[in-house]
């Protein structure tokens, strides 16, 4: 933190908001902190409703054992996956001069994806574990009372799940502020991300500026978790009263 403000560290230790001005040196410039919130945004909203979704069908669908089980087993094959080979994979799949997806090397589209994928397991099992602590005769009594399943998910289930489902966001966007080592190897110069631009700027010897970069993913992420706790919070007496 303190070498963040210091004018060279540490031979001048005069403080001073110099090391901030990201655009005056290598690493991407502001430019590569905005790419990181926007990545951390889309990878919150488009992870939280693919994989809380994907929790739903895998422990409240009825039927379709079989292929619950195989979805229950991708969606755990994550977390046994480093991200540095989650990141050569796709650079193997999606580089490939035959693949129609091609076009999404280098994009934001593919950070986003690579980011849900590499931290897909813990919230699945997150989503899951919200969704085994409520009655399971919610769905009995809709179905006997012909209500369509979207209503008794949209009225009943969310609802009920909301603490867990703004803690999957919470922890996809700040996974998503500091992961590496996937998405080093498939940003572009104009996707560069703050994490990645920490790396460089510490490889330039850019230390104080490295340091900087740093702080400011530290702010963002504490800024995300006081938000959290604000919307947890009020939710939690409008929503979570029947838990009293």
């Amino acid at each position: 933190f303190f070498a963040s403000f210091a004018k060279f560290w540490p031979y001048n230790l005069t403080l001073g908001l110099g090391h901030y001005q990201f655009d005056l040196m290598d690493g991407g410039g502001w430019a590569s902190y905005f790419n990181s919130i926007e990545l951390a945004s889309w990878t919150a909203v488009v992870g939280t409703i693919m994989i809380f979704i994907g929790a739903y069908l895998v422990e409240k669908s009825k039927g379709f054992e079989a292929g619950r089980s195989a979805m229950q087993f991708l969606c755990i094959i994550p977390m046994a996956v480093p991200g540095l080979v989650l990141g050569l994979a796709y650079i193997f799949f999606f580089n490939h001069p035959d693949n129609p997806l091609g076009f999404l090397y280098h994009t934001m589209p593919i950070l986003v994806i690579c980011t849900v994928t590499h931290f897909y397991t813990v919230s699945h099992l997150t989503a899951v574990t919200a969704l085994k602590q409520m009655d399971p005769e919610f769905e009995s009594v809709s179905a006997s009372l012909k209500v369509p399943f979207y209503k008794t998910f949209r009225r009943v289930t969310v609802p009920v799940c909301v603490p867990a489902i703004l803690d999957i966001s919470m922890y996809l966007f700040v996974n998503a502020m500091t992961t590496v080592s996937a998405v080093v190897f498939l940003y572009s110069p104009d996707t560069t991300l703050a994490s990645v631009a920490v790396l460089n700027m510490d490889d330039a010897g850019d230390t104080a500026p490295a340091a900087a970069m740093g702080m400011m993913i530290v702010f963002t992420a504490a800024g995300v978790r006081l938000i959290h706790a604000i919307l947890t919070r009020g939710l939690a007496r409008r929503t979570q009263a029947w838990r009293k």
